[in-house]
């Protein structure tokens, strides 16, 4: 009898574990924002066609009941046999950590959600001009920024490289991939909390660079939920902080529609105390000339916005070396009302350029052939800006 209940014990077992879901991991994931960060997040991941689940299991940390969330695909571009998912949760809590898996079975995540009040200091941290040179290079960058804990990360354009000026065949998708694995790999804070990922268009993401079609840099638009979509978007961090990512004549206009969005986003939120913007083309460039035609239309139709709004400061890429400012008002240095403006894109970059002396560049307070990300501190209406090393030195401060 005893062995009769032993055997129907074995089989019972067996059987219940046939039945538990496989445990699968996603090719690549990572988070980002489509609404409010303080009460939402998007969780975007990449599977194989075969593996196609638009479902994930989340819970606020601490509790023990899982609930499911479900979401959509889209096939990935070149019809290659990946599919791209993306589950928007939402109603959460602000300043509250969440778990997430993929599989009943599968790692245990978690993220935190944005506060709705600066009661302590915030971080985040902000760099352009990614996968240029080898993938360890930029992963040193990457270890370095998340170790600094922000709450997000914004990658400042030219993330993977992957658009050629022109080609028959499309995008270097390899490259696509790689870039996400790394990202996936690195950006984790100390505590193993997934640090949400705010992305920015460069010139790289686009077949043909500036002024195209959506088309000619599809897997930017369709590896990058946010909240338009478009290339142009804003994020309302509750009470204290706007960000605001733009488009620098990659796939649209800077004048025109963008130029009236952007008036209007921040004249809605005049009374928001820190006020940043990111777009990848700078317009006080440190290597390229001041003249480019690109660089001479974003002072002349963004600029006297960014003036009259009193942003504090403009992220800017493109150049691949470390910049940073006087703070500028109608073409002049100015202390009490300029802005600032840093850059200049160096994220992943080797061997960064040399930047023009400091006296043909009357803007320029400091300029550096660094590979190096750049560290916002928040502490109510004080700023603190550092760029920080793919060693994690401290090249430059400064307080604003």
């Amino acid at each position: 009898m005893a062995r009769l209940f032993a055997t129907l014990l074995f089989v019972l077992l067996i059987g219940k574990q046939a039945l538990l879901p496989e445990a699968y991991e996603p090719v690549s994931f990572f988070l980002t924002w489509q609404k409010l960060p303080n009460t939402t997040m998007t969780v975007r991941y990449v599977t194989k066609d075969d593996r196609a689940n638009d479902t994930i299991e989340w819970r606020e940390r601490g509790t023990s009941a899982w609930e499911s969330a479900n979401g959509r695909h889209i096939r990935m571009p070149q019809k290659l046999p990946y599919f791209i998912h993306s589950v928007e949760l939402t109603s959460l809590k602000p300043g509250q950590a969440y778990e997430f898996r993929f599989s009943d079975e599968g790692k245990v995540y978690f993220f935190r959600t944005a506060p709705s009040h600066l009661t302590r200091t915030l971080r985040f941290a902000v760099g352009g001009d990614m996968y240029h040179d080898g993938i360890e290079d930029l992963k040193e960058t990457m270890r370095q920024a998340a170790a600094q804990d922000p709450l997000f990360v914004v990658a400042g354009g030219d993330l993977a490289y992957a658009a050629p000026v022109v080609s028959l065949f499309g995008e270097d998708a390899k490259r696509w991939f790689t870039w996400l694995k790394a990202w996936q790999d690195t950006m984790v804070a100390p505590d193993g909390r997934i640090i949400p990922l705010v992305p920015v268009i460069g010139n790289h993401e686009v077949i043909g660079r500036y002024l195209q079609t959506r088309d000619q840099a599809e897997f930017y638009y369709a590896l990058f939920a946010t909240p338009e979509p478009k290339t142009n978007y804003v994020l309302d961090f509750g009470d204290y902080m706007t960000f605001i990512v733009l488009d620098s004549e990659h796939t649209q206009s800077i004048e025109g529609e963008q130029a009236r969005w952007l008036q209007d986003t921040l004249l809605k939120r005049s009374q928001v105390p820190n006020k940043f913007a990111a777009y990848h083309v700078p317009a006080y460039p440190s290597v390229r000339k001041y003249e480019g035609k690109v660089s001479t239309k974003v002072r002349e139709t963004w600029v006297p916005y960014f003036e009259a709004a009193s942003l504090n400061a403009a992220f800017e890429h493109h150049d691949h070396a470390y910049k940073r400012t006087h703070p500028l008002f109608k073409g002049k240095i100015d202390e009490e009302k300029g802005v600032l403006f840093l850059g200049d894109g160096a994220f992943g970059i080797k061997e960064p350029r040399q930047p023009k002396d400091l006296d043909s560049k009357w803007y320029l307070v400091k300029a550096l052939p660094e590979r190096h990300f750049i560290l916002v501190s928040l502490k109510g209406r004080v700023r603190q800006y550092q760029a920080i090393n793919y060693k994690g030195v401290v090249i430059d401060s400064t307080i604003r």
